[in-house]
């Protein structure tokens, strides 16, 4: 049964002897991340542990399959209740990696199940791997790493072992190993399959193994660590073997079925892409196949596209590179081309916001594209684009071609027309194309227009990097003071110097009338049966404040009318974003009153929970501005950051609070203080004496003489 994540992983199990006994799952996911232990866990259900073993000073040494067979060694650091991992791997992370995690795990389920684990050999050819020293205790002896002259040592003594060991006996031993190691039976049996029957019964596996593979309807409760994934290991490791015997082109045609039912079985899946990773190793077999394969070189490359152009995710990715890498010729290319281009030419041309229909279009012309400018038939480029800048509206590389060849004013037109088409369904595909419109205007150096787009992206993004970009842009244009004026207005009152207003109605009143009165005419009659009317007030349109000196362009008034999702929209103030201007321009004097105005308008907001206001951004490089200048507005920043921080039982809290006192310790020395700061570091170790992490913590950080 799953443990709870907040649960020690088997401690309570643990032998009360190992030095592992303490380690819980948050440990580890502070040590190595959330996302590495859950893979880390996955990997030890899955098996993938091997040759475990202890060393003398209780650490661990094992070997782990992943991508390859990596050598692990993973060790306790430190003296206190809670000691910290180490590690150190052959895989390229190296540290802190999923397979140091599956090695722990590994070797606290061994302790709960009692199985005994045996000790590492000095000898142990993974010392050579890892190429460290096997008990640190040692470090300035030579290391008792297996060197390679102990490894053809141990390989003779080994070898002559054999030789002397009788035949029946010595299949008895080899037969006892593999019945204990799944894959080094595997391997016999195809051994076997492959004397007596050739690569049929070799091929006839495969076909089971992607049968069995793909059936599964992957999950995964990463809360729960329940869940069914499929097992591409014997898939893979079958179509090696075969590639291995020269077949590739079994192995293609094993791959066109493989593509079928794994494409399939990727729209099944709900395992936050574990069978798209475990499916992708064994498609690089197929594709390196495919390279080798008595395949043409077009069907070579259409294989690839193909596969491309069905997968349901990218799980195809790098996978096919063996295809493209070196560069196929042209007239492959070409062949290619024609057979894109026959494709496009049957679809239908339709500008349809179906995104399947015009995802499936949009793909096969990119490989048409692609492969006519590889095909060398640059000239055939511009009407293919243009045609489909017609049929479905997509025109990116149309309006890339055009801007290469000079033709400012055609690509400027078709950017309007097709951001006046997106505006109102694709956003993200309008803010591209307005890009691309602010990056025309400066071709052309119409200044005013490119901070018109800068000054928009400021609006909708404040920060120091929109606030600079808008400036320069804005002093090309000769309108930097007015710009700024307005942009720190903005940022004061949240009030944007130009809008859109829609039009506001205005109730009409019914005609009052005592209660029970009777109308005195039927024209009174009719107006008090008669509803409500309304009127507007003023009519919708954008409304510019008079002293904002820069234009409003079109394609930017579409972004402010709704129902577009990108207009700058009402704001507040920004003071957080005054400070970090301010601080950036050296005004620390100002950055002070800023953050002193933001901390008064927050109110009891400021010292707020730790989790939900976090800690303020602002606070530690603004100290640290004015620690020279301002010390005791430095240490009142500081601490109103400790007052937020310390409370809170969390191993970050308890870091960021270590961090502010190491921090004001300069502060308050300079000032003549250090006993005020000693004193304060001794209230907060009194204070949480009982919080062993946070004390530690502290330890580390401070210093224990602290």
């Amino acid at each position: 049964m799953p443990r709870s994540k907040d649960a020690s992983p088997d401690a309570s199990e643990a032998k009360p002897e190992s030095p592992w006994r303490a380690v819980r799952w948050e440990d580890l996911e502070d040590w190595a991340g959330a996302k590495t232990v859950e893979r880390g866990k996955k990997y030890q259900t899955e098996g993938r542990v091997g040759d475990l073993a202890v060393t003398r000073d209780g650490g661990l040494l094992a070997t782990v399959a992943g991508t390859e067979d990596y050598a692990t060694h993973v060790r306790l650091e430190g003296e206190s209740d809670r000691p910290r991992p180490e590690s150190s791997c052959t895989c390229p992370v190296g540290v802190a990696c999923k397979h140091a995690v599956a090695t722990i795990v590994e070797y606290l389920r061994a302790l709960a199940a009692g199985r005994d684990v045996p000790e590492a050999d000095e000898d142990d050819p993974r010392w050579h791997d890892l190429d460290e020293p096997y008990d640190e205790a040692y470090e300035d002896e030579p290391r008792p790493k297996r060197s390679r002259l102990a490894s053809k040592a141990w390989d003779e003594r080994i070898r002559a072992r054999l030789l002397a060991t009788p035949h029946a006996e010595l299949v008895e031993k080899l037969l006892a190993i593999a019945n204990g190691l799944p894959e080094v039976y595997e391997a016999l049996r195809e051994e076997v399959a492959l004397h007596e029957t050739g690569p049929v019964d070799l091929i006839a596996e495969a076909r089971r193994a992607i049968k069995k593979a793909t059936s599964v309807d992957p999950w995964r409760n990463h809360w729960d660590d329940e869940g069914e994934l499929p097992d591409y290991r014997p898939v893979e490791r079958v179509l090696r073997r075969l590639l291995e015997l020269e077949r590739a082109d079994d192995v293609v045609a094993l791959g066109r079925v493989l593509l079928e039912k794994g494409f399939q079985q990727l729209g099944r899946a709900n395992d936050d892409g574990e069978t798209n990773d475990r499916l992708h190793r064994c498609l690089k077999v197929v594709f390196e196949a495919v390279a080798k394969s008595s395949m043409s070189g077009p069907d070579r490359l259409l294989f690839a596209i193909d596969a491309d152009l069905d997968e349901p995710s990218d799980v195809v990715d790098d996978a096919a590179d063996p295809v493209f890498d070196p560069e196929p010729p042209p007239a492959d290319w070409s062949v290619v081309a024609d057979v894109m281009l026959a494709r496009l030419k049957a679809l239908p041309a339709s500008k349809t916001r179906d995104f399947e229909t015009r995802y499936q279009r949009e793909a096969v012309a990119f490989w048409a594209a692609e492969a006519l400018e590889k095909a060398g038939r640059d000239d055939e480029l511009p009407a293919l684009l243009e045609s489909e800048a017609r049929a479905t509206g997509d025109r990116d590389r149309f309006i890339a071609l055009l801007i290469g060849q000079g033709r400012l004013d055609d690509a400027e037109r078709e950017a309007r027309e097709a951001l006046a088409e997106r505006v109102k369904d694709e956003p993200g595909t309008a803010a591209r194309l307005a890009r691309t419109l602010a990056d025309l205007a400066a071709r052309r150096e119409r200044w005013d227009v490119v901070a018109a787009h800068a000054a928009q992206d400021f609006l909708i993004n404040p920060g120091v990097s929109t606030f600079k970009a808008l400036l320069e842009a804005a002093d090309k244009a000769g309108v930097e003071p007015a710009v700024r004026a307005a942009a720190f207005e903005f940022l004061r009152s949240g009030r944007a110097p130009y809008e859109w207003v829609e039009s506001k109605p205005k109730p009409v009143p019914r005609l009052k009338t005592a209660k029970k009165a009777v109308p005195k005419s039927k024209a009174v009659k009719k107006a008090a049966a008669k509803p409500a009317s309304v009127e507007p007030v003023e009519s919708a349109g954008l409304k510019v404040d008079p002293a904002w000196p820069l234009p409003v362009p079109d394609e930017l008034v579409a972004f402010l009318k709704p129902p577009s999702r990108l207009g700058h929209g009402p704001q507040h103030p920004r003071l957080d974003v005054l400070i970090d201007i301010a601080l950036d321009e050296d005004r620390v004097e100002t950055a002070l009153d800023y953050h002193d105005a933001m901390t008064a308008e927050a109110g009891t907001r400021a010292s707020s929970s730790y989790y939900f206001a976090g800690p303020d951004r602002n606070a530690d490089r603004l100290a640290a501005a004015a620690a020279a200048t301002h010390p005791e507005r430095a240490l009142a920043i500081y601490r109103a950051e400790l007052d937020r921080s310390l409370p809170v039982a969390d191993f970050h809290a308890y870091d960021r609070s270590a961090r502010l006192l190491a921090l004001m310790r300069p502060i308050y020395k300079a000032l003549g203080r250090d006993d005020e700061w000693s004193a304060l570091v001794a209230s907060a170790r009194e204070k949480y004496r009982n919080r062993p992490r946070f004390l530690q913590q502290l330890d580390e950080t401070l210093g224990r003489k602290s």
